[in-house]
């Protein structure tokens, strides 16, 4: 049975919540003792730090590992029952996770045994414990020393263990999380043990307005952007209402309405398909005058859209400078079930993509936006900065985007792109590679840099 990403989802989703609030700002290390699936070690490398989650199970361990390859997760899962002479041997690390998991120990071993290896991971951690107690003594298979369901008297019990052993600490009871496994138990407690004496200074995940510097410094994988800043690079469309126009965010609120008044979704009717009638583009010079600019941008008019193919100058091309002056790449085809940018597309297409937003819409509206919880399910996509001004160029979660915006989401946490540089500088154009390389001057370079920054969408339609 799926735990982490099943039974207990709501609560994994506010533990990590919790987490992410109170984790240490200098944390660069940790470990997950008991990850199961591998949701919160994941979060765990999205926040920044180097992560290693220890599962005896063995086919959670595989659920945990396939995770984090799905979420582009580096940290690692390790299947492994830790033992106390294992837990002597490990290193020190600079935050500890031990979640639902001391009262298995206790029930497979003894009370006393869970209750010293809760007390050597607490030595374990140079900065925090995240502490996760069970609260019905069913669970532990004996009587404990605390008042079932009260979080408080869970937390006095294992405090005083510590306190017995001498150590100096500062303890919270930051939350509570729903569980209901089994009902009896309806909630459990999540405590955080700060090592240094005082409460931690939390973790600061970066902004779309902070700097170049502050944003490229950041350990954090994950960024919080406003909505109204998410734009694309292709398609040259803006996915907020009021900003601009994208096709999918106009029939994301296309299909809401027809579901509000009951009315069947008609796709002829639909703003895709009317957008797949009336932009059809083969290459990127041709979108460019349909939208009105005029700038001199060199190669990349010839780039052809049916391609897996980035011509802008702020990444690297493995084309050379011939193939795009012949408007020609050896990049793959884009297959027609990824084929979404632009018409002409063939009813199977657009009913597709149709269904594709209308379960979007429907899973969003209910659930709202659960990234930490899913199969690659973060928004992705890099910074453009001009100034004191930016935007968010999307290269993964497009449909999750728009139908966001469409139902009126103001601001999302996306990740960075893998593998890309987080920010593009206009001031920095100098250093571009396809500058560096002499594909494009620099005055083309920032023709091509403010026509995705300034684009809107409008007249797309």
């Amino acid at each position: 049975m799926s735990y982490q990403l099943g039974a207990r989802a709501n609560g994994v989703k506010q533990n990590i919540a919790l987490i992410t609030l109170h984790l240490d700002k200098s944390a660069r290390s940790a470990i997950d003792v008991g990850c199961n699936e591998g949701v919160i070690t994941a979060q765990l490398d999205a926040l920044g730090l180097a992560a290693v989650g220890f599962e005896a199970d063995a086919g959670y361990a595989d659920t945990a590992r396939q995770f984090q390859q799905q979420n582009f997760s580096s940290a690692e899962i390790s299947q492994h029952a830790l033992t106390l002479d294992d837990l002597k041997a490990l290193p020190e690390v600079d935050v500890v996770l031990f979640l639902s998991v001391n009262q298995q120990l206790a029930k497979l071993f003894s009370t006393s045994y869970s209750e010293a290896f809760f007390v050597q991971l607490f030595e374990k951690a140079s900065l925090q414990l995240f502490f996760q107690p069970c609260l019905i003594h069913e669970k532990y298979g004996s009587a404990q020393g605390f008042t079932e369901n009260d979080a408080l008297s869970a937390k006095e019990y294992y405090d005083n263990l510590l306190y017995e052993k001498g150590f100096l600490f500062t303890s919270q009871l930051v939350g509570l999380s729903e569980n209901n496994l089994p009902v009896s138990e309806p909630f459990r407690p999540l405590i955080v043990y700060h090592k240094k004496g005082s409460v931690s200074t939390p973790l600061k995940r970066p902004q779309l307005s902070d700097s170049t510097q502050s944003i490229r410094s950041s350990v954090s994988k994950l960024c919080h952007i406003p909505l109204d800043a998410a734009v694309g690079s292709k398609d040259l469309q803006r996915y907020a209402p009021g900003v601009g126009w994208h096709r999918f965010t106009a029939t994301a609120t296309f299909i809401f309405e027809c579901i509000q008044s009951s009315r069947p979704i008609n796709y002829r009717e639909a703003p895709l398909y009317q957008y797949y009638q009336s932009c059809q583009p083969t290459c990127f010079g041709d979108l460019w005058q349909q939208l009105g600019y005029t700038a001199d941008i060199g190669v990349l008019s010839q780039m052809p859209l049916d391609r897996y193919v980035s011509w802008l100058p702020w990444f690297d091309s493995s084309d050379s400078i011939e193939d795009m002056q012949a408007g020609q790449s050896k990049a793959a085809l884009i297959p027609d079930w990824d084929s979404h940018a632009f018409g002409p597309q063939s009813d199977a297409q657009v009913l597709a993509e149709l269904k594709r937003l209308r379960n979007l819409v429907m899973v969003i509206s209910q659930e709202g936006y659960t990234p930490e919880l899913k199969p690659d399910g973060y928004i992705r996509g890099y910074i453009l900065k001009h100034q004191q001004d930016a935007r968010f160029v999307v290269t993964a979660g497009q449909h999750r985007l728009a139908v966001m915006a469409a139902l009126g989401f103001k601001s999302a946490m996306i990740k960075f792109q893998p593998g890309y540089e987080r920010v593009i500088d206009s001031s920095e154009v100098q250093s571009w590679p396809l500058v560096k390389s002499g594909v494009y001057t620099e005055e083309q370079a920032l023709a091509i840099f403010h026509g995705v920054f300034e684009a809107t969408g409008s007249g797309m339609l």
